[in-house]
C-alpha cells in the first residue's frame, strides 16, 4: 500500500533538490525510506540524498537533475511504501483513519472521521456526524481511548467538552 509522507513545495538549488512539506512532524519516517512514488506517477522513484532540515525533507531523486525538470513537481504528492516505514506504538496511518467509523465507549456511533490535520502540538480529527455537521477535535489519548481494525473508540464526556463545530 502506498502512503502519503509529504507534499513537494519547491525546486531547492539548481541541482533539482526537492523541498518537501512532510505529512507527519516525526520525521524519523523518512530515514529508511529508499523510493519515493510522485503523484501520478506508476513507478518508484530511488532517493540519491536526503536530508532533514527545520522540519523540511529534501531530496534529490533519480532521474531529476536540474532545476527545470525538479519545477515540474512543485505541488505534487509524495507516497512511499509501507513496507518502508516502521510506526512507532500508537501511531497510525492518515489514510487509514479516513473514513473509519467513531463510536463512543458506549458502543453509539458518533460519525466518521473525513479528515485528519497536522498542527504540531496534536493532530485534529474531523468528525462528520449523521446530522451532516462536522466536528473537530484533538487527536489525544485522552479522547480516542482506541483504534482498531473496524472502528474508533472515543470518551464521549470528553469529545463533547473539546469539539469545535465547523
Amino acid at each position: 500500500m502506498k502512503v502519503l509522507v509529504g507534499k513537494i513545495v519547491k525546486p531547492q538549488g539548481l541541482k533539482g533538490e526537492l523541498k518537501i512539506y512532510p505529512q507527519d512532524t516525526n520525521l524519523d519516517i523518512y530515514k529508511n525510506i529508499k523510493n519515493v512514488y510522485i503523484e501520478n506517477d506508476i513507478n518508484s522513484v530511488k532517493i540519491l540524498h536526503k536530508s532533514l532540515r527545520m522540519g523540511f525533507v529534501y531530496l534529490l531523486l533519480q532521474g531529476i537533475s536540474n532545476r527545470d525538470i525538479a519545477e515540474k513537481y512543485r505541488n505534487k504528492k509524495v507516497y512511499v511504501d509501507d513496507s518502508e516505514i516502521v510506526l512507532s506504538e500508537n501511531t497510525y496511518y492518515t489514510d487509514k483513519l479516513l473514513n473509519m467509523e467513531v463510536v463512543d465507549t458506549t458502543g453509539k456511533y458518533v460519525g466518521i472521521i473525513v479528515d485528519i490535520e497536522s498542527y504540531g502540538a496534536a493532530d485534529v480529527l474531523t468528525i462528520l456526524q449523521e446530522d451532516k455537521r462536522e466536528y473537530k477535535i484533538p487527536f489525544l489519548t485522552s479522547i480516542v481511548i482506541n483504534i482498531s481494525e473496524n472502528n474508533v473508540i472515543i470518551d464521549k464526556k470528553k469529545y463533547d467538552e473539546a469539539k469545535i463545530c465547523e
